[in-house]
């Protein structure tokens, strides 16, 4: 097992006979090494690998990305280890420091790229923000460069993406899919939801199960409320169209049909939280 860069003292990449390219991350694992060192093996704590089509981009980024950018990427993977309690892929290293290298460039050259979905990233995956609030901190301390909040919403999308819990990979999906829904609740209904009040947040939390859901196209089996949704909408016109173009949104956009059991639970949040 063979050196092929040193990000710090205690993070590596190597290439593995076994496993190919990996991370390795480990007290001094780094220290005094060069290029083409042997790695010394009894010093390994963590190693994060890759997937076969992720190999070359690797091999890429550790070639084009400086080095720094690597060494706080494995800085926020092990606050957001710890602090999530999950484990993450290798993958995740090269999407931060490729970010992070992007975003410090834009900063410098006064470039500011807006964060459309930051507001709902904050409220559905409220610990992982919070580990991207701190990751700008550290930056700041190690390279004296302050980013936007905005950087620590698209690090937390990261932090879900590349996490091993069960609901990975469809983070911007996720968000996307509630923002837009949220979007149709509130010209619908003809409301405002603030988006650090307790209906936002519910609404929100609803939706993105609702989401999870279709992404994972994942079977429920709810009680037959089929007669309560007639009832509701009948009730209320504006409520009715509401939940109209949510199905036809939903099914032109995902190709997913709400079933009269989704329809009536997103009712109710919508009822409940909407002060109707």
């Amino acid at each position: 097992m063979k050196i092929l860069k040193v990000f710090n003292n205690n993070s590596i990449a190597a290439i593995s006979d076994e496993l190919g390219d990996i991370i390795l991350t480990g007290s001094g694992i780094g220290f005094q090494k060069k290029i083409g060192d042997l790695v010394d093996e009894s010093k390994i704590e963590k190693t994060y690998l890759f997937k076969d089509e992720q190999k070359k981009r690797f091999e890429q980024s550790i070639a084009e990305v400086p080095a720094v950018y690597f060494e706080i990427a494995n800085k926020i993977v092990a606050k957001a280890s710890k602090d999530l309690e999950t484990d993450f892929s290798g993958e995740i290293f090269i999407a931060i420091s490729d970010h992070l290298s992007f975003a410090v460039k834009r900063k410098k050259e006064h470039v500011y790229l807006p964060n459309i979905i930051l507001n709902e990233t904050k409220t559905l995956y409220k610990k992982e923000y919070q580990v991207g609030l701190w990751a700008l901190d550290y930056i700041e301390k190690k390279i004296g460069i302050r980013l936007d909040d905005d950087e620590a919403g698209y690090l937390a999308l990261h932090l879900v993406n590349f996490s091993f819990n069960d609901k990975a990979n469809n983070a911007i999906r996720i968000v996307t899919l509630t923002k837009e829904v949220l979007n149709v609740i509130k010209t619908t209904m003809k409301i405002e939801l603030e988006e650090d009040s307790i209906g936002y947040a519910r609404i929100s939390i609803h939706l993105k199960y609702l989401a999870e859901r279709i992404f994972s196209n994942e079977e429920v089996n709810f009680e037959d409320t089929t007669s309560d949704i007639r009832d509701m909408l009948k009730e209320n016109a504006r409520l009715a169209l509401c939940i109209n173009r949510i199905v036809k949104l939903i099914k032109d956009r995902y190709d997913y049909t709400l079933s009269p059991d989704e329809q009536t639970y997103l009712c109710i949040h919508i009822k409940r939280n909407t002060a109707l």
